[in-house]
């Protein structure tokens, strides 16, 4: 039981508590290593096998590439639920068998050859069923290391059908690439001969027309516009020469000029006659007046550079001439030449598709088999030996599992247990002084009672009536109650051990059984004879307010107490305690008895109780070592106190029936906290 002091479980209350649980905690491993052994050794062993594909590197540019989208697309593929129902199907329609080469067999291998006359027996085993959910699990495809290796393992239990299964998921999806690439092949080449006969078309369509425009143009010579064009480029460059030539013409006039008629007015002669020459001259370089009549006969060489000049500028302009007609004459052909260029594009286009379309189509059909994206490396093997963990290994982590199961299922069950067993236990949880722990006797030692309490006076059983019996009485209590909550706590054996106990000490001792529905006390105490002492229960004066007649205190000479025992009757028991004549037999009873014990019913059970309860002198509750619950307790302490509020009567608690070896080995004799 944890106290509600206890909110926060030491190290050392961790301990004590799996000491206490040991049984359980014990229980707890056996059957947790024993079930992961059984498990381990009962179930089937598991085989894996594995093959192995290389990613093949793309070639780009005469350089080779790796892929490593590529590589995780081949990985999801292969685990892919299409491609486990396409191998689901395969191993269906044909299981296949191993074709790898199975390893060595070496002498640790060899199987070992059968005992002479014993006979040999056929190893046998059922077909694995290889459906959807079986490949599934079984099947795992990964990429080793970052590299384009890719390991494609399958487990089952049969090491044959992992290698065949590895082995048909690595060879269905190259198959299924090399027929995607022949069905592509198929299709580009049937893609290529739908599209030859267009091309064709194509080409005579624009044949025609590049035929058609040159007969409608004449275009069907390129000589022709060839020649004009030299002809424009010849004028062009004559044009230019002739240009420069009347450049010339015009400084050497220019300066001729300047020479002259500067001469003339350096000699200052007729001033009109010098502006009538240069008049002349101009008009006669630059009008239509022809220079020597405006020069007269006295320049020849002016009237010479002016006659050259007047000739070149008559062949530069019979050049512009000829030359503007050339230009219109090739503008008029220009668009139809432009028109004839792109015709010839147009044909040239058609005729270099149509060529490709035939270079692809030989290219397809030269074709034998396609480069796979992936190739075998190593094709698996029927594994000689189980992946699956050696079943021991699981023994240790069951059995550290069960440990922390069992602690946490050792702490949750101390929490829940309400079960009485310690002095802590009664004083925190009924609030009521625990004044003994009475250990637990055998037969022998409850039939011999006063004999073993005699000759073992320094016995467990013995100290504790000797610290229970000096606990109860003082204070001058006589008259002692001694009650439970249920049956089954012991009570009327705790009275006898008072009672010998007391009687061992030369008191005078009454037990009284007032248990009138289960009474115990004559069963323990055996043979009892009357003392010849009758117990008046009324005034003598006063005969007829007797309802029970005269009670009897009988002896039993074996233990040397008196006993004495309420009349057998019907009626209610509180008509005998609520009467004026119960007080006074109890006074009376104290005047003539040292010590008197008094058996009752349970708090629970009896109303009697809680009445007698306040007219003793001391109430010994008794509670049963790890059987009283905490609740039950407690509902029976707060009747009694609640019999009598206004006078306060000692309630004392006593564990009784207790086993000192298990209270010792689960430490519950730990002090109660005292609080600040």
């Amino acid at each position: 039981m944890i106290h509600r002091h206890s909110n926060q479980l030491h190290l050392r209350q961790v301990t004590t508590l799996l000491r206490r649980r040991w049984i359980f905690l014990t229980i707890m491993v056996v059957l947790g290593g024993g079930t992961a052994a059984y498990l381990g050794f009962t179930s089937a062993p598991h085989y894996t096998a594995k093959a192995q594909l290389l990613y093949q590197m793309e070639v780009q540019d005469g350089a080779e590439r790796t892929d490593e989208v590529a590589v995780d697309t081949l990985v999801e593929m292969l685990v892919s639920p299409s491609h486990i129902h396409r191998l689901a199907e395969s191993l269906d329609k044909d299981p296949g068998t191993i074709t790898a080469q199975a390893p060595p067999i070496t002498a640790e291998t060899q199987p070992e050859a059968p005992a002479d006359g014993a006979p040999e027996v056929a190893a046998t085993m059922e077909p694995a069923v290889l459906d959807y959910e079986a490949l599934n699990e079984g099947l795992n495809v990964y990429k080793e290391r970052q590299s384009r290796l890719v390991a494609i393992t399958f487990r089952s239990v049969d090491p044959e059908t992992a290698a065949v299964v590895a082995n048909r998921a690595v060879k269905l999806y190259l198959d299924l690439e090399a027929d995607y690439q022949r069905e592509s092949r198929a299709r580009a080449l049937e893609s290529i001969a739908e599209r030859i006969p267009d091309a064709l078309a194509r080409i005579d369509q624009a044949e025609g027309a590049l035929r058609d425009h040159r007969i409608k143009f004449g275009l069907s010579d390129s000589a022709g516009s060839n020649q004009t064009d030299r002809q424009i480029s010849e004028l062009a460059r004559q044009l230019s020469i002739t240009k420069s030539d009347l450049d010339a013409r015009d400084a050497q006039l220019d300066g001729l000029r300047l020479k002259r008629f500067g001469s003339l007015k350096s000699q200052r002669k007729d001033k009109a006659g010098y502006k009538m020459v240069a008049a002349k001259a101009e008009i006669g370089t630059e009008g239509n007046t022809s220079a020597p009549d405006l020069i007269g006969p006295e320049d020849p060489a002016l009237r010479r550079l002016a006659l050259d000049r007047e000739a070149v500028s008559a062949r530069l302009s019979d050049i512009e001439s000829r030359l503007s007609n050339l230009q219109k004459a090739s503008a008029a052909t220009t668009s139809a030449w432009i028109r004839l260029r792109e015709l010839e594009r147009e044909a040239n286009a058609a005729g270099q598709s149509y060529e490709n379309l035939l270079h692809r189509k030989a290219a397809l059909q030269g074709e034998t088999i396609a480069r796979p994206s992936a190739r075998i490396v190593t094709t698996a093997a029927a594994p000689g030996f189980p992946s699956s963990p050696n079943p021991l290994l699981f023994v240790a982590p069951a059995i550290i599992a069960s440990l922390i199961i069992g602690g946490l299922l050792a702490v949750l069950m101390e929490r829940l247990d309400q079960r009485l067993r310690s002095e802590r236990d009664v004083e925190e949880t009924l609030g009521t002084p625990c004044i003994g722990l009475v250990p637990k006797i055998t037969l022998w030692q409850r039939a011999s009672l006063p004999k073993f309490m005699r000759e073992k006076p320094f016995a467990p059983y013995t100290e504790a009536i000797r610290s229970i019996y000096v606990a109860a009485t003082r204070q001058s209590a006589q008259s002692i109650l001694v009650t439970s909550s249920t049956r089954g706590e012991g009570k009327s054996m705790l009275i006898l051990g008072l009672a010998v106990y007391a009687a061992r000490l030369g008191q005078r001792v009454l037990v009284i059984d007032f248990d009138l529905r289960h009474p115990q006390l004559l069963g323990l105490l055996g043979e009892v004879k009357p003392n010849g002492k009758p117990v008046p229960m009324q005034d003598e004066d006063d005969m007829t307010r007797d309802p029970f007649g005269e009670m009897t205190i009988r002896t039993a000479e074996k233990y040397g107490i008196d006993y004495l025992s309420p009349p057998k009757t019907r009626l209610d028991p509180l008509t005998l305690l609520s009467s004026r004549d119960f007080p006074t037999l109890l006074e009376h009873l104290r005047r003539n008895y040292d010590c008197i014990l008094i058996d009752s019913a349970p708090v629970t059970d009896a109303t009697e109780t809680r009445i007698l309860a306040s007219m003793v002198d001391r109430v010994l509750f008794t509670v049963r070592w790890g059987v009283t619950d905490a609740g039950s307790a407690l509902v029976a302490v707060q009747q009694l106190r609640t019999a009598a509020p206004d006078e306060a009567v000692p309630i004392s608690v006593v564990v009784n029936q207790v086993k000192l070896g298990a209270h010792r080995s689960g430490h519950y004799s730990e002090p109660v906290p005292i609080s600040t």
